[in-house]
This record gives C-alpha cells, structure tokens and sequence, in this order.
C-alpha cells in the first residue's frame, strides 16, 4: 500500500512518537511509506533528534515549533499515495495544505489521526474532509463527535513501543555513569516539572545513595536543575541533550527508576496522554508517575503517588528501589499492556482501517 503521512518526525512530541511506532512496522511489512516531516523547530519539543530515513522527505515548516509557515506540496503531489494521513492537524500550515487537499483527495483516502485534546478554534480546522478520523479512546470521541459524523470516527489506542531488554551494568559503563548508585532519570523539554521533588530525593539519597541524572535541551530546565545542584548534597548530573531513541533506552536501561512528574493546572480540562510512557516502557525501568490527569489511562503498569504529597512519593520511591518483587510485578504488567497493544498489532489496525477506506 502506497501510504503518505504528515507529520512530525524523529522529535520530542507525540505526534511523531505516534507516528514513528507505526510508520517503521509499514515499512517492515512491506508498505510504500513517504513521510511528509517538519522543517525543525526553534523549541526543545520539536527539534530532529536523529538521522532521517530514506522515505522522509522536509517538506514544512511550522509556526507551532517557532518557524514560518510553509508547505512543498510537490513530494505529496509527485507520490500519489493512495492513503494520505495527517498527526495533529492544528499544528500544521493548515493555509497551504488547504489550498492543494483538494487535488490530494482526486486520488487518496484522506484519515486525520487526533492528538488535539481540545476543540481548535481555528475554523480551518473544520473544513477539511476526511474519509476516517482516528481517535485514541472513548474521550476523544466523546468530544470531537460534537463536530464529526459518529461513522468517521474509529478508535484505534495510542502504540507501546515493542519490549527491548538491556543489561544496567554495561549501559552504566558505556554511558560512564556510576554502578554504586541508584539512578533516577529524568529527561526532555519538560523536565523541569521534576524540579517540585529535589527536597524530597535529597532526603531519600541520606539513606539510600542516589545519582539524579537529567537529560534535556530545555533552557528552563537546565537552569532549574544547575541552581537545585548548588543548594543540596544531592548528586545532579545533566546532560545537555536529546538522545535519539536507540541512547535514550540505553539510558533508561541504566536506570533504577525513570520519574515523570506533572501536577495539573487548575481549570486545564484537555484531553491528554503520555507518548512518553507509551514510548518507554517497552525499556522495563521502573516508571513512577504523579496522579495527574496526563496518566489518567495507566494503572499497573507504573507506580503513581499523589503530586503534591512528597512523603508519599518518598515511601513509593524506596520501594521501588528495594523490593525486587514490585519490580517484577511491574514488568509483567507492561508487558501485558505492550502485548494489547505494541506497534505492530496497532499498525495493523491502522492497516485494516485503510483497506477499508480504499474498497468503499
């Protein structure tokens, strides 16, 4: 199948961890994939973080990610796909992808997967006509059938990243981190949320020897992180970078415990998910999340604690770092999760979906 997909690609955002996952399983099984990729970003959460492959062709650019808004119609024209999909319209040059859909529909199947937790405001959003719309789960359908026809909208779940196991002590030797620690993680263009949670390592790390370890190109975060390490005795280590996927489960192998803690804003009712658990639990480090609403979907699969309760995350913390039954209770669960729903099994849904939409 000749399948043409717009999108962000190789970056630090969920529509590109979504699209990623499934579009390598297209090209393992065989489909013509043409990615239709973003020109860059002038933010942390849009930058290339690895090199392109043969089928991506940059061919936009965004003012979402701080770039101009531009659009090269030609690479979609010249591939006719025959499936033309879109991840997270609102962020595209919408302008310029409107004024040539109209021939992109003479010869594709048109599908828009949803990232967008919200309604847009943008009433070019609503113009375009898309032959299926594919949702995560039941919530983005309840909010976006206020603006679509029920029998556009499909379901088809957020992909896990496939399990890849890793051994700690030769990721710490190839990464030169310490092997007499317990390495907490935190990484990308958001970690500065963690900074809430310093006093409280730093308490755990008087009985239970830690190496904080923070991976980020995020100015505020990087900031944040240098003046936490000049006030406590807490080991802080940051490294000015976004590793590409294969480092980054180098690192999360390293790991004792990967932390990703959000509190949520007052009066935020979006709709939302973490790509970045769905991308790394495939690594098996343990992952401890706070009860915002960002992991509303994730049960045992990871230990949650309150996000403004810092002894309840201590307690959490050190049993994960000691009870090696948790950890394997832990693993199971993300495997099982992986299993329901892995790449492959997700990209073959996406697979099954298009079919259809090419005999109807």
């Amino acid at each position: 199948m000749r399948i043409g997909m717009m999108t962000p690609w190789n970056a630090n955002s969920g529509p590109s961890i979504c699209a990623e996952l499934i579009g390598r399983e297209w090209v393992e099984a065989g489909h013509d994939l043409r990615v239709f990729a973003h020109d860059g970003s002038n933010s942390p959460d849009g930058i290339v973080i690895q090199e392109d492959e043969e089928y991506v062709e940059r061919c936009f650019g965004t003012s979402y990610w701080g770039r101009d808004e531009w659009l090269d119609p030609e690479p979609i024209l010249r591939f006719r796909p025959e499936i033309f999909t879109v991840q997270n319209l609102a962020i595209m040059p919408m302008n310029e992808l409107f004024k040539v859909y109209g021939e992109i529909r003479r010869y594709s199947k048109t599908a828009l997967v949803i990232h967008e937790g919200y309604l847009p405001d943008e009433p070019l959003f609503y113009k375009f006509e898309w032959d299926a719309i594919i949702c995560f789960d039941e919530r983005y359908v309840r909010l976006f059938s206020t603006v679509y026809p029920k029998d556009k909208l499909h379901i088809i779940p957020f992909p896990y990243h496939p399990i890849v196991s890793g051994d700690k002590g030769e990721a710490r030797r190839m990464l030169s981190l310490p092997l007499n620690r317990k390495i907490i993680l935190f990484f990308g263009y958001s970690a500065w949320r963690n900074l809430p949670l310093i006093p409280a390592l730093d308490e755990v790390n008087r009985i239970c020897p830690l190496h904080i370890l923070v991976l980020t190109t995020d100015g505020r975060s990087l900031r944040g992180f240098k003046l936490e390490s000049r006030r406590v005795k807490l080991p802080i280590e940051i490294r000015v970078e976004a590793p590409p996927l294969s480092r980054l489960y180098k690192y999360l192998h390293a790991a004792d415990v990967f932390v990703k803690h959000v509190e949520d804003e007052p009066g935020d009712e979006n709709i939302t998910l973490s790509s970045t658990v769905h991308l790394c639990l495939g690594s098996e480090c343990p992952i401890m999340v706070s009860d915002a609403k960002i992991f509303e979907s994730l049960n045992e699969q990871v230990v949650k604690y309150p996000a403004r309760n810092l002894e309840k995350f201590k307690s959490r913390l050190i049993q994960v770092l000691t009870d090696r039954d948790l950890i394997e209770a832990l693993k199971r669960a993300a495997r099982k999760c992986i299993e329901e729903n892995s790449a492959s099994k997700i990209a073959e849904r996406y697979l099954t979906l298009f079919t259809a939409l090419k005999e109807s």
